[in-house]
């Protein structure tokens, strides 16, 4: 029977533990490890180092295989085959090579309401292409097991009382908030007051005990906009919440950004407008909503694509489908008046 070799090429995604050569359990011919926790949408990625690393540290794992025979991980040297799922098939978005970067990625897919870890197990073999007439590369077995998920926080986020709720200072984009409350308090609910990635925006809402939140954000730019909008000579910026988390009240953002600025909401790519109004009193633009998503701020004006929900909006097609009733039902009128005539 084929010996299999199990990579585990990752750091864990949690913060504070660096994750080295995990837990084995050697079987007859197979060497099982543990990979230790990913997070949604994240990627696993085999290289050539990595997989000589653990031949040099294991030999006679795989039988006849050795490290200098482990060429560079992409599409010209093998192909994936005999790809397997034990758990987790719907954890993974896609296995692909990244000839760029000579590794084969496992992309995990997004999911930022999983409140429960979930395991992944899959086997393949990198099957070795022919190098001449009659010789090809050695094919590499491989067995992954990695636990896939958030960390859930019960301690960070807690109603005080007195329509207070303690935080902590960042939220972290590996970890899922639960809302719980402090000894003694009675409250199930409080106002959670936070900045964002963009020191420029804050936070305020009202949350409620047992709510499980995604809160983190970054100021990543995207670079299509940027792209896009580079003939308007403007300083665009921007901020994201990926989680877009949805709460249960209504939330006040408050973007402290010049008078004279413009604000966006970024959606499926597209600039669309956002119903943040200046405040003289708040000396910052104010925004009512439920959803918390991803804004571009920008020094000059920027035409866009579509305006928010609740108002027209071409990219909804609601207008459309308005459009479509009414002249159905002007179809309907033109073709009852036509039998009338021809009765």
């Amino acid at each position: 029977m084929k010996k299999v070799l199990a990579l585990v090429l990752a750091v864990m995604m949690l913060a504070t533990v660096a994750f080295a050569a995990d837990v084995y359990n050697p079987g007859e011919d197979t060497i099982t490890a543990s990979g230790g926790t990913r997070v949604p949408g994240a990627k696993i990625k085999i290289g050539q180092v990595g997989i000589r690393d653990w031949l040099d540290s294991n030999p006679g794992i795989v039988e006849g295989l050795a490290s200098s025979d482990v060429k560079a991980v992409n599409s010209t040297n093998y192909s994936v085959t005999s790809l397997k799922y034990g758990e987790g098939k719907a954890l993974v978005e896609s296995v692909k090579f990244s000839d760029a970067d000579d590794q084969l990625v496992i992309k995990l897919k997004q999911d930022y309401t999983m409140t429960t870890p979930k395991t992944l197990k899959m086997t393949f073999t990198l099957k070795g292409k022919k190098v001449g007439k009659n010789e090809r590369f050695k094919d590499i077995p491989v067995e992954l097991e990695y636990t896939v998920g958030y960390k859930l926080d019960e301690s960070a986020l807690q109603l005080a009382g007195n329509d207070k709720v303690d935080k902590p200072a960042t939220f972290r984009d590996d970890t899922l908030y639960k809302v719980t409350k402090a000894d003694g308090v009675k409250d199930e609910y409080g106002t959670l007051e936070f900045t964002s990635a963009d020191p420029d925006t804050d936070i305020e809402v009202r949350v409620y005990k047992n709510d499980k939140l995604y809160l983190a954000s970054d100021v990543d730019a995207d670079s299509d906009i940027l792209k896009k909008y580079a003939d308007n000579d403007a300083d665009i910026t921007f901020l994201n919440f990926p989680g877009e988390p949805t709460f249960n009240a209504t939330a006040t953002v408050y973007f402290y950004k010049d008078e004279d600025s413009f604000v966006y909401a970024l959606k499926d790519g597209k600039l669309t407008t956002v119903n943040a109004k200046w405040s003289d009193d708040d000396g910052a633009f104010v925004l009512k909503t439920r959803t918390l998503g991803s804004y571009v701020f920008s020094d000059k004006k920027l035409s866009v694509a579509a305006t928010t929900p609740g108002s027209e909006n071409p990219d909804t097609g609601a207008n459309d489908v308005v459009g479509i009733a009414a002249a159905l039902a002007a179809v309907a009128l033109v073709s009852a008046a036509a039998v009338s005539l021809k009765k």
